[in-house]
Parts: structure tokens; C-alpha cells; sequence
């Protein structure tokens, strides 16, 4: 039986590195992600990642195809509110403290690109 899983971004870049790569990386962590058959039950997104679920967001349609699969998608509010960004969120919803904390003590694995 294949685990549930829940993803957490926390960075618009994947890894270390010159910011142009670190960024297409996780583009393509995404884009990867959406394809697969096996999906998490969530994604979320705190610090800077909350930007990838905003306006001008090149992981938006990967976002949206994911959110169309059944994965929640959320963002965290105060995060949103640091960078201004709470009324450019284009895809998903917003999320407590607490309920990252729920869903990250609740999955069987948390996956961190």
C-alpha cells in the first residue's frame, strides 16, 4: 500500500545555487509532481514558496492541475500578508499555523523538494 504523503515548499528554488537554476529546478519538481499517478494529499507553501501559488507564478497551470486532481493546495496567510500577496493568490487557499502543524504530525511522510 503506497503511503500518503504530504509536500511542503518553503522556497521558490529547489537545492543550492545560482538563483535562475535553483528555480527551474523546482519548476520542474512541480511540473513532475502534476504528472504522476501517486499524488500528496497536500502542498504546502510557507516563507517565499507562498509566491509559486501567486500572480506571475510560472508553476501556476501545474498548481491548478494538481488542485483539479484532488491535492489541496495551501498557501500560509501570514505569509501572504508579510509579502504582501493576499490578494494575488491564484490557486488554493489559505492555511493556519496550526493546520500545517495537523497536517505535517498527521502524514505518513512529508516531502521537502
Amino acid at each position: 500500500m503506497a503511503l500518503k504523503y504530504d509536500v511542503v515548499i518553503k522556497t521558490t528554488g529547489m537545492g543550492s545555487g545560482e538563483q535562475e537554476l535553483i528555480d527551474n529546478l523546482m519548476k520542474g519538481f512541480i511540473h513532475v509532481l502534476s504528472q504522476k499517478e501517486h499524488l500528496p494529499q497536500h502542498i504546502v507553501f510557507y516563507g517565499e514558496g507562498v509566491k509559486l501559488t501567486t500572480k506571475g507564478s510560472e508553476s501556476l497551470e501545474d498548481l491548478l492541475e494538481l488542485e483539479k486532481r484532488g491535492v489541496r493546495i495551501l498557501s500560509c496567510g501570514i505569509c501572504l500578508d508579510y509579502y504582501d500577496l493576499d490578494d494575488y493568490l491564484k490557486v488554493g487557499g489559505t492555511t493556519t499555523m496550526s493546520e500545517v502543524i495537523d497536517i505535517m504530525t498527521n502524514s505518513d511522510l512529508v516531502v521537502e523538494p
